[in-house]
């Protein structure tokens, strides 16, 4: 396994035509009773496309022209998620967008298996946060009301991962009652208030 240079990531947007790579990612990243379908998919990156977001790496190596066209950039990350009315994760919740919900519930954060634990998933979280952060900033001093601004994040995680996601800044609320294959999931959240 090459160590990647975290230097050379970019993080961007996951657009309509990149979403074959990223269900790949989906597909090797969860067991298929956990995996989300390609409809799954169109369907966030359409209603959601400013919370469906990717880590990129050069397909050239670390040149930084490489990087400033995204036909030279492989997606090898994202985070992909949808905005709730509730503050809690429900099933309901997971499977809707409401576009000026105060929760964004992350459905999914997925790490090609070459890259992972090399602190691309935890980057990619940061970076996820900070970007929403500066949105609620933005949102907080705009004087139209044309969207509530985001409150909190919230996701599900099973157990192994619960250490990640507090690294990322994330408190462990506690068992959920979503119900999405055999293993117990675990909710967790980030105030951003």
């Amino acid at each position: 396994m090459d160590m990647l240079d975290m230097n050379s990531l970019k993080f961007d947007l996951v657009e309509a035509d990149q979403l074959e790579r990223a269900i790949e990612l989906e597909l090797d990243g969860y067991p298929a009773e956990e995996a989300a379908s390609f409809e799954s998919f169109r369907l966030r990156q359409s209603q959601a496309p400013e919370l469906f977001f990717g880590a990129f790496k050069s397909k050239q190596g670390p040149s930084p022209d490489a990087c400033s066209s995204n036909i030279n950039l492989e997606l090898i990350a994202y985070i992909c998620g949808t905005r709730s009315s509730a503050s809690h994760l429900t099933h309901s919740s997971m499977t809707q967008h409401v576009p000026d919900g105060s929760s964004v519930c992350i459905h999914s954060v997925c790490v090609s298996k070459e890259y992972r634990r090399q602190g691309v998933a935890l980057a990619l979280l940061t970076e996820y946060v900070q970007r929403l952060k500066l949105q609620r900033k933005i949102s907080v001093q705009d004087d139209s009301e044309t969207k509530l601004e985001v409150e909190r994040i919230l996701l599900i995680t099973h157990e192994e991962l619960i250490p990640l996601y507090a690294k990322a800044g994330f408190e462990l609320v506690g068992e959920s009652s979503v119900k999405h294959g055999e293993r117990v999931w675990y909710e967790m959240m980030l105030n951003l208030s």
